[in-house]
């Protein structure tokens, strides 16, 4: 599967064999996660579906924050009311056809994701070969936890993540008329607050006409869902938001963010206090490293390590928030301005990704603040796998601005990317 250029520096057409080769593994990878979705899907209920679909019916109730699912493990609907406006549609389907529908949605998104990451690490692969290496990635991408765990619960990470991605790494036309960016952003975060973090990383990185439409757009549909429900939304607004503990134990092993990891390193509930104050100054060297990023390597990366830092201090991701590692795997494996060796530390974090150590360590019932030795490391290690990658580009940016400067790599040849330093 080797590709020439001919004389002048064109790729040649893909060959006879080249597309057997493709076509064979696409219909692997498609059947590969096509199982997987079945298995997830037969004769049972997705859990984080229901409880969007749950908001959705108690959507103007004034019950939106009082009821939980029916079933253990009962758990309540915490997400901001635009969420339960943006999942109506699902409500009024049968659960099977819901779980069907969203189901497809999510694979859809994986492979925006895959295309939308390839494109920006890769400018230089045509649209045949961008579209066929997408579909055979599926299936392998399928099988990192953070992707299988989503697809398994329903969750709505993996269509956050495409839409963050399409919005903030290329420009999106419908017949003739450019979507401005920085709407996907804000639709984003009115579903789910952690996408925030991508506001004050367009406004350090000059894109200010990004950053304000982002605002202006997570204000339209916060504000949307108030005037369907003013008493509901003032609730939330000034007391659920912040209110971690209605998703569970912050140190539940699932918890891969500061706030979790501290937890079990501590073996107790680590003060707010300190959380917060540490949180914060993550934040803000997340935000200045993405900001090296986007001017000394590339706009991906500072998307990348804003990603990064938004789970960072968020306080619970769990791991299945983690579906950001599959662009960041790409960039590791494929982008021009990755670091010395990068394939290899792809091939290292897909193995830890796939393995999850996390899941082979005893949890529930407090257990996670009992942990030691290996247990320790395994229980933490996504969060260790978060932190390695900012320290890792931190490093990288040091030793190359020690050696002198560097080509500043433009990623993705759409107007998005290129005119993002003076928008």
């Amino acid at each position: 599967m080797t590709e020439r250029l001919h004389d002048h520096g064109a790729l040649e057409r893909p060959s006879a064999r080249w597309w057997t080769v493709m076509g064979v593994l696409a219909v692997v990878s498609v059947a590969w996660l096509l199982g997987w979705i079945v298995y997830d899907l037969w004769d049972r209920t997705q859990l984080d579906l229901a409880v969007y679909v749950l908001g959705s019916h108690h959507l103007v109730d004034g019950q939106l924050y009082h009821v939980g699912l029916p079933y253990a493990p009962y758990l309540p609907f915490t997400y901001p009311p635009f969420a339960a406006l943006a999942f109506s549609p699902l409500a009024v389907l049968p659960r099977p056809s819901a779980q069907i529908v969203w189901a497809v949605v999510n694979a859809a998104s994986l492979f925006g994701i895959i295309a939308l990451s390839l494109r920006a690490v890769r400018p230089d692969m045509d649209r045949t070969r961008l579209v066929m290496w997408s579909v055979v990635l599926m299936g392998p991408a399928g099988q990192l936890d953070p992707v299988r765990l989503t697809l398994y619960f329903g969750q709505v990470n993996l269509v956050l993540c495409v839409l963050l991605l399409a919005d903030l790494t290329t420009t999106l036309e419908f017949r003739g008329r450019k979507l401005p960016r920085g709407v996907l952003v804000g639709i984003a975060a009115a579903v789910k607050l952690v996408p925030l973090v991508f506001i004050p990383y367009l406004f350090v990185t000059r894109q200010a006409r990004a950053a304000w439409t982002a605002l202006a757009t997570f204000a339209a549909c916060s504000l949307l869902a108030t005037a369907l429900d003013p008493a509901t939304s003032w609730a939330y607004w000034t007391k659920y938001a912040t209110d971690a503990a209605r998703v569970g134990s912050p140190w539940y092993i699932s918890n891969q963010s500061i706030q979790g990891t501290l937890d079990r390193l501590a073996h107790r509930s680590v003060s707010n206090v300190v959380i917060d104050a540490l949180g914060a100054l993550v934040l803000v060297a997340g935000i200045a490293l993405a900001r090296w990023a986007w001017r000394a390597s590339s706009p991906f990366l500072g998307v990348l390590v804003c990603a990064t830092t938004g789970m960072l201090v968020s306080p619970i991701t769990w791991e299945h928030h983690l579906v950001w590692a599959v662009p960041i795997l790409l960039w590791l494996a494929c982008a021009s301005d990755r670091p010395a060796g990068g394939p290899v530390w792809a091939a290292a974090a897909t193995v830890v990704l796939w393995w999850a150590p996390l899941q082979h360590v005893s949890s529930g019932s407090n257990r996670e603040l009992h942990e030691h030795g290996w247990t320790t490391l395994a229980a933490n290690s996504f969060f260790a796998l978060l932190a390695a990658f900012l320290i890792g580009v931190a490093a990288m940016l040091a030793v190359r601005r020690a050696q002198g400067p560097t080509r500043r790599v433009r990623e993705s040849p759409s107007p998005a990317a290129s005119t993002a330093r003076t928008t």
